[in-house]
């Protein structure tokens, strides 16, 4: 009769053998140690000092003082002090607490164990990082996810029950709704936005059957109005813009706006309208100087409003608003192109955008800045 078992070697109790407890003990401090195998660490070559009876260990590399040539065994402290080790066998499998993960011996080596998962089929839930609840049966946790094709392409459907539910993206900021597109509560598609997940505003609305576009919220729309011409320079180079009398298309600009480091603004100048809630994006185009005693330019932009629904028949009716501002724009080489950043500021009441030159130069006569400029600006439908 053999006198170990095949597979663990657990002592068999011999025939007529004394003290038969002894073997019977052992047989169970083996099993002890292997049913149910989780361990501390696996990378510990030496025994640590903090360990407490019944403490598991997959020794690391050859092993080193108690544990001396003890490599990949199972290391166990009895209740009397004493190191006792299983030696390994291969396809054995260990959880290792300090790092939640499975490890498996194959002969060589303890490594993580990997699951091969080729059908997943009516699972309650999936949480990859992350973990999934009765809501969100799948979670993900992870800077990116890939959806890619098996074939030519790739379609994420979406499927909802009836017409009156919810099929839908939504975007978060802190698990908080911020914009949401789908089919919600018809089969029409909708994006909507909030500022705080509670409060929405539905900015786009397509009919199911027709196609055709709805803003509820409103839209706007791109557009460009011109805002340059023939500047007239004078001799003491006071500040210049669009005539009070003729306007823009007149190409003629008034010189009354003073000689102060800033224009001398009143009611009666005249730019590009520009109704309530435009929002102004750029000034941008070509300028250049007639003559070379003209050698650049100073610009102040303007938005200049009145009252609600009453005429401007005063420097007190009026409302203005510095928006822009650039120094020393080169002018004497010929054409210079230029773009000024109007900061997407949004005008309050109708009104116009009025843009101010300041010559910069010893003029001993009249000269002119040409100036081929264009006002980029969004504005509703």
């Amino acid at each position: 009769m053999s006198e170990t078992s095949l597979s663990l070697g657990l002592p068999f109790i011999q025939p007529a053998q004394a003290q038969k407890h002894v073997t019977h003990n052992e047989a169970i401090q083996t099993l002890d140690t292997l049913v149910q195998l989780s361990v501390r660490n696996h990378t510990d070559s030496t025994p640590p000092g903090d360990a407490v009876s019944g403490d598991h260990f997959l020794v690391a590399g050859p092993g080193s003082g108690a544990w001396a040539g003890q490599g990949n065994a199972i290391a166990v402290l009895d209740a009397g002090g004493a190191w006792r080790f299983v030696p390994a066998q291969a396809g054995w499998v260990a959880y290792v607490r300090d790092i939640g993960q499975q490890l498996v011996f194959d002969g060589t080596e303890w490594a993580v164990l990997e699951t091969d998962i080729t059908t997943l089929q009516n699972a309650d839930f999936v949480g990859v990082g992350t973990t999934a609840d009765a809501t969100n049966r799948l979670a993900v946790a992870s800077e990116a996810s890939l959806l890619t094709h098996a074939g030519a392409g790739h379609q994420l459907k979406i499927n909802k029950a009836t017409a009156g539910d919810t099929a839908s993206l939504l975007f978060q900021n802190g698990f908080s709704g911020r914009a949401e597109m789908g089919t919600a509560g018809s089969d029409d598609f909708e994006i909507k936005t909030s500022a705080d997940g509670a409060t929405w505003n539905t900015a786009a609305i397509f009919d199911a059957a027709t196609g055709r576009a709805r803003f509820p919220a409103g839209a706007q729309t791109g557009r460009r109005v011109d805002v340059g011409g023939r500047f007239q320079c004078e001799t003491d180079n006071r500040w210049i813009t669009f005539s009070s009398i003729y306007g823009v298309q007149s190409q003629t600009h008034a010189t009354g706006a003073g000689t102060d480091p800033n224009p001398n603004v009143n009611h009666n100048h005249m730019g590009a309208y520009v109704p309530q809630g435009t929002v102004l994006g750029r000034i941008s185009g070509f300028m250049r100087g007639s003559n070379a005693q003209v050698t650049g330019c100073d610009i102040q932009v303007y938005v200049q409003t009145g009252p609600v629904g009453a005429p401007w028949l005063t420097d007190g009716d009026i409302s203005r608003t510095l928006v822009a501002q650039i120094n020393g724009v080169d002018v004497q080489d010929g054409y210079q192109k230029i773009e000024i950043d109007l900061g997407q500021t949004v005008v309050p009441e109708d009104g116009f955008v009025l843009i101010f030159m300041r010559p910069i130069g010893a003029l001993t006569s009249v000269r002119y800045i040409y100036a081929a400029l264009a006002v980029d600006y969004l504005t509703a439908d």
